[in-house]
């Protein structure tokens, strides 16, 4: 790697929206765009499509491709980062796509894969406000769960890259099924799908609630986002959603802290953009069930990084804050 080479490119690949930025080594986006992932079209097509994106980025911004240290690539689902394919990617319907050796050809410059949680992770890490905090745990509550692990100033991925699963460690082995084929997973209790699924079954019950009103009587169009906004107004319904949720959010959290021993952990994610009362009373499950000394010793905080986080710790990968973590 030339060090003189000042940018990198974050990619934010999702199931929705690509998002590509050119980034210095401060964390600065020079310049950004985005577009339609149009997952229905084959993976070549979306791919050509992203390198487009990426020759946007570096158009609009006058960089030219000999000053890009490389191109880190975020994405969900199951990734092998030393041939840069994704194995599995549910959101994307993608199996075994080698993505990083297509752009890599296009634009001749390296090219990495890291799993979503992780990119945030890395950006909190490199950029964000838990900057140089060697024992950070990122946890994103949205649709899934998942956490991006950092202890000792590494990034913890695992033989198979796949570390970080949180939403399906097992807080009741004779729970409901999950769809990872094992049971009573804390995704089941804590993520937006699960929240409006508790939601619905409940009105179904005929519960009062302003939800019902907010739906106008069509329950399926329930979100989390809604619970959220309720709860924040006052909704008893929506109250309990998110505070059941939170104790089962703080039952997980107490096993992260007791395995990793983390200084800080980091919120982020669709559900926890009004996630206050959910994450109070994590943390009154947290001073109940944990160790008393390394619950004192991890603080919570939300999120700063916004919408970039994805491509900023995805070009992260390429700077010499995050290379503590991760060989590149």
């Amino acid at each position: 790697m030339t060090q003189e080479k000042p940018y990198a490119i974050g990619i934010d690949l999702g199931g929705t929206k690509v998002i590509a930025a050119i980034v210095d080594q401060n964390g600065s986006i020079l310049s950004q765009a985005n577009a339609p992932t149009q997952k229905e079209d084959a993976a070549e097509i979306v791919i050509s499509r992203i390198g487009d994106l990426v020759s946007s980025v570096l158009a609009d911004s006058g960089v030219g491709i000999s000053q890009i240290r490389g191109i880190g690539i975020a994405t969900a689902g199951i990734i092998d980062t030393n041939r840069q394919m994704v194995i599995f990617a549910s959101n994307l319907n993608w199996s075994d796509v080698a993505i990083g050796d297509k752009l890599g050809q296009r634009f001749g410059v390296p090219v990495q894969l890291i799993n979503d949680a992780n990119s945030a992770a890395v950006a909190e890490w490199a950029f964000g406000s838990a900057s140089g905090t060697d024992d950070l745990i990122y946890v994103t509550v949205s649709t899934g769960v998942g956490a991006g692990i950092i202890s000792g100033g590494r990034l913890i991925t695992g033989i198979g890259d796949s570390a970080g699963e949180f939403g399906h460690i097992s807080l009741d082995p004779e729970g409901p099924l999950c769809a990872c084929g094992n049971r009573g997973c804390l995704e089941n209790y804590v993520s937006g799908l699960a929240l409006a699924k508790m939601a619905q079954e409940q009105l179904q019950a005929g519960a009062e609630s302003s939800l019902r009103t907010i739906c106008e009587g069509e329950l399926g169009r329930i979100t989390a986002k809604e619970i959220g906004e309720q709860a924040e107004s006052g909704d008893p319904l929506s109250i309990s959603l998110m505070k059941q949720a939170g104790y089962y959010l703080g039952v997980g959290l107490t096993n992260l802290i007791h395995l990793f021993n983390p200084q800080v952990i980091v919120f982020g994610g669709g559900v926890m953009k009004n996630g206050r009362i959910l994450l109070e009373e994590a943390e009154r499950v947290i001073r109940q069930r944990c160790i008393s000394r390394m619950a004192s010793q991890a603080t919570f905080q939300f999120t700063t990084m916004g919408a970039e986080a994805g491509v900023l710790g995805a070009a992260g990968l390429y700077f010499p804050a995050a290379r503590k973590q991760v060989a590149v």
